[in-house]
């Protein structure tokens, strides 16, 4: 018998026939959009995924059945009772047509490869008219008769895939069947489909599911709480770690953003090497970790993970909290964990920052109203207390230079305000009692000269590792100092700072240090008020040494310069400036003639270095300047 010659009867009961056989099963007919209706309830009762295991089900015992009855029959070959599925299928309705691309069948070695195009299914069409088009394929009925029917006659499951559907806008449906084997665990995804789960055994694995996620809440909350106590003590990042590793019992890394840690909570001393050295690795590698915003993990070694979430302040990632696994691996519970970790380490910073930024305006407010002297001595004792600053003379004041005077103004403004905030960490780490402020675009630091500042030699060499600090963050800002004079009174704040910014005009790129006491009677003259007498004293003396010398580099007036702060030394000058006698006493003969005056004159040699002194510290010519306290930096 061939397969083109079968027909509903010879299998079943069909209504309406008079020949009846009571041997065969009765048959119903439903329409097909009563299925697709059928099909739309259970969506919509029980889910798409539930839904598919049912129809494919529902197919793959349908084909099981039709194969059974069509086994007893006589074919006039094996590949003839392969081609009847095809037959069933248009006998059924369930297609209108059925067009064999590949027909490939070993029924001894248990293989196949049968591919069909399928026009017409009345799956297809009732989707599209129920629910529109669809991104998958949906004729899982007749796609579980035909995994069903092969599999009987092959004696292997078979299984049957749905390439192209017309519910999703192909012209016609296609199939591809191979057995389990033969699909190489393509299909793997697919076999759930077709085991038949009781309601108890779902219900079972909900409730599985639902108690491990009330067991990850309750733990998840017991950490919230903790963390949460952490922050509330203004515990430190440490504490934050210790508390993770606790809830965790995992090692905690807390790092920055260069992957350097700030905390470490669990973790033996190699494998926070390890682990750094790792990280630093893959961010080079990655051209840094800024694609990672969320939690994520990532494989350090090959005996090494690590889960890593991002720390937020102000809408920027400033670091990272971690776990770090060996031999184990992340629970979906250690994703909440870190990230109420990463929540705490933001919240210590913001608090952290604010704190700093209103001790900083507490402190800038007091050193405001000291400048002034505007503030009483009741209140200045009371705004001390409050910003933990200990009144105990002698005081003095450093001054520091604008950090780039070719910014623009907002630019200025926020590199001073970064820089001073960094100054502000710095004192602290050494526990220096100070007074931080802003004035006039330069950085103001009032001090008490207590231990360990007590001495010109340890200010020189506080300011010079100030500066030093500050240039390893700051490499683009040429830093410089000037340092006041000391008073017991702090009332006398005003003068201090005077004094500094006349020191720091002073100072330049040879000697970053400047003392106010340094400069002697010259630096009291720096302090008058009224300098149009002086000025044009220095011009009278200076103006026509400075007009001829304009144009050669300043040559004379160098040399003049030089020779007064060699105390009118001949040797020593040329020794200095790399000349010979001769060729010094021709420049100081010049020198002479154009000022109409004996420089070797004590009284007028004086005059003159004082005027050339004036003239460096107005910026009118630049000489280096002698502040030299020859003084050994620390």
């Amino acid at each position: 018998m061939e397969a083109s010659g079968l027909y509903l009867e010879q299998i079943y009961n069909v209504p309406g026939k008079h020949i009846k056989n009571v041997s065969l099963d009765r048959m119903l007919t439903i329409p097909a959009s009563a299925l697709g209706t059928l099909r739309q309830e259970l969506t919509e009762t029980i889910g798409l995924e539930r839904t598919k295991g049912f129809l494919l089900r529902y197919g793959w015992h349908c084909g099981i059945s039709d194969a059974e009855k069509i086994k007893k029959m006589n074919w006039d070959n094996q590949k003839e009772l392969l081609r009847a599925g095809p037959k069933l299928h248009i006998l059924h309705g369930y297609l209108k047509d059925a067009q064999e691309v590949a027909v490939e069948v070993d029924f001894s070695a248990g293989t196949i490869n049968h591919e069909a195009i399928w026009k017409n299914s009345y799956e297809a069409e009732e989707y599209l008219r129920i629910f529109g088009k669809s991104d998958q394929p949906v004729c899982h009925t007749v796609v579980g008769y035909a995994s069903g029917y092969l599999s009987t006659i092959l004696g292997k499951k078979v299984i049957t895939k749905e390439v192209e559907c017309m519910a999703m806008g192909h012209k016609h449906c296609r199939a591809v069947c191979h057995t389990v084997e033969e699909w190489d665990g393509e299909v793997d995804e697919e076999l759930k489909y077709y085991e038949s789960n009781s309601i108890i055994d779902e219900l079972d694995n909900t409730f599985k599911k639902l108690k491990a996620e009330r067991d990850n809440l309750s733990k998840f909350y017991e950490a919230h709480h903790i963390l949460t106590k952490e922050v509330l003590r203004e515990s430190d990042l440490g504490s934050i770690a210790k508390a993770l590793y606790k809830i965790s019992g995992l090692p905690v890394f807390i790092v920055n953003e260069e992957m350097n840690p700030l905390a470490t909570a669990g973790a033996a001393e190699q494998d926070i090497v390890c682990f750094t050295d790792n990280l630093k690795n893959m961010q080079n590698s990655l051209n840094g970790l800024g694609e990672i915003n969320k939690s994520t993990n990532l494989e350090l070694s090959h005996d090494m993970y690590t889960l890593i979430t991002p720390i937020y302040l102000n809408k920027k990632i400033v670091g990272y909290c971690s776990f770090l696994y060996r031999d184990q691996v992340p629970q979906e519970v250690d994703q909440l964990f870190l990230e109420q970790g990463s929540m705490a380490c933001s919240l210590y910073l913001m608090n952290e920052r604010t704190r700093i930024m209103t001790e900083q305006r507490i402190q800038g407010n007091l050193l405001d109203d000291l400048l002034a002297k505007r503030i009483s001595e009741d209140e200045i004792r009371k705004k001390a207390f409050y910003i933990e600053f200990q009144l105990e003379g002698p005081y003095f004041m450093i001054g520091l230079s604008k950090p780039k005077e070719s910014l623009e103004d907002t630019d200025e403004y926020g590199a001073l305000h970064e820089l001073t905030s960094d100054i502000s960490l710095f004192l602290k780490d050494r526990k220096i009692n100070a007074l931080l402020g802003e004035k006039w675009g330069h950085i103001v630091i009032l001090m008490s000269e207590g231990l360990p500042i007590n001495s010109t030699k340890n200010k020189n060499g506080f300011c010079q590792s100030l500066i030093d600090y500050c240039s390893r963050k700051y490499p683009e800002y040429q830093l410089k100092a000037g340092i006041s004079s000391t008073t017991e009174k702090i009332e006398e704040a005003s003068q201090l700072f005077d004094e500094c910014l006349s020191a720091l005009k002073v100072a330049n790129d040879r000697r970053k240090v400047v003392f106010f006491d340094s400069l002697g009677i010259e630096g009291v003259m720096y302090h008058m008020k009224n300098v149009k007498p002086i000025e044009k004293f220095i011009k009278k003396k200076l103006g026509n040494l400075i007009k001829e010398d304009k144009f050669k580099d300043m040559e004379l007036t160098r040399t003049l310069y030089c020779y007064l702060n060699n105390g009118s030394n001949l040797y020593k000058t040329a020794r200095t400036m790399s000349l010979s006698i001769s060729g010094l006493r021709y420049r100081l003969r010049k020198i002479n003639e154009i000022l109409e005056t004996d420089i070797n004159n004590p009284k007028v040699g004086s005059q003159i270095f004082l005027a050339l002194q004036f003239f460096i510290y107005w910026g009118e010519i630049d000489l280096e300047a002698d502040v030299d306290l020859n003084i050994d930096e620390f």
